[in-house]
């Protein structure tokens, strides 16, 4: 009995050892692939993001190159106001001319 005692004992401590190992191993296993899992959302978000700055930063171009195009057409529509005006003043003058014109041929 005395013989069978060490080594039951050696059994149970080879056994908890055994299974205390096995648990660990999973342990790594289920955070290797926790990590993997992680890793693999942090490249989809960073894609993401990636993809949205160079969507924004493009836009951001494309409206600077408008707003200097509107500011071109802006110009020159004043003027092309001062123009119209300038061309209407003179209409309304000569308009006067031919009027008085014909009163007086009358």
């Amino acid at each position: 009995m005395i013989s069978v005692k060490p080594t039951l004992a050696s059994l149970f401590m080879l056994l908890y050892l055994t299974l205390s190992t096995s648990a660990s191993a999973r342990d790594v296993a289920l955070e290797q692939a926790s990590v993997t899992a992680a890793r693999q959302e942090f490249e989809q978000a960073k894609t993401a993001y990636d993809d949205a700055t160079y969507a924004v930063n493009l836009q951001t171009a494309h409206i600077m190159d408008e707003q200097t195009r509107l500011k071109k057409l802006q110009d020159e529509q004043a003027v092309s106001k001062v123009k119209l005006t300038n061309a209407k003043a003179l209409l309304e003058n000569k308009q006067q001319v031919l009027e008085r014109a014909w009163n007086n041929s009358k």
